[in-house]
């Protein structure tokens, strides 16, 4: 049984792994649109493993891609090679999920730009009314915490 992977099948793997990093950043921006950080946050923690998955499986292609060359300069370098309608469909499926992912980080990242912008006002304005603010409070504590006056 071969256990080494051929170039076709590392395409394949990375489309995978591709179109799974597109759905946890749909995800994570539901989980930002919703304030849900705790799903955000797992989603993050899944793009980061995902993407490193994505990495190891780049060094295992680049070897692969390393190890071709050097087999076509060993037997005189014939780039004859037939077309594979198989690979340039998986090549193009490859593209689309590049391109997706490239579109879905764009989005996400205008995204937290804006969060960011949002939560700077929000708490500038805070800071602004925070004397207004604690005064109100300090009075509505102070008005609960005395005995109700006796008639």
């Amino acid at each position: 049984m071969n256990t080494n992977p051929t170039y076709l099948e590392l395409l394949e793997q990375r489309i995978e792994l591709l179109n799974s990093l597109s759905a946890t950043l749909l995800a994570a921006r539901a989980a930002m649109t919703a304030f849900d950080v705790g799903s955000l946050e797992a989603r993050i923690n899944e793009q980061q493993e995902l993407c490193g998955e994505i990495q190891k499986l780049d060094e295992q292609r680049e070897r692969l891609q390393y190890q071709c060359a050097a087999h076509l300069r060993m037997h005189g370098g014939d780039r004859s090679l037939p077309n594979s309608p198989e690979l340039e469909e998986t090549m193009h499926r490859l593209y689309q999920a590049q391109t997706t992912v490239k579109q879905l980080n764009a989005a996400h990242q205008v995204l937290l730009q804006r969060s960011r912008r949002t939560v700077t006002a929000l708490l500038n304005s805070i800071h602004t009314f925070e004397g207004s603010y604690r005064r109100a409070a300090l009075q509505q504590t102070a008005a609960r915490a005395e005995p109700p006056e006796k008639v």
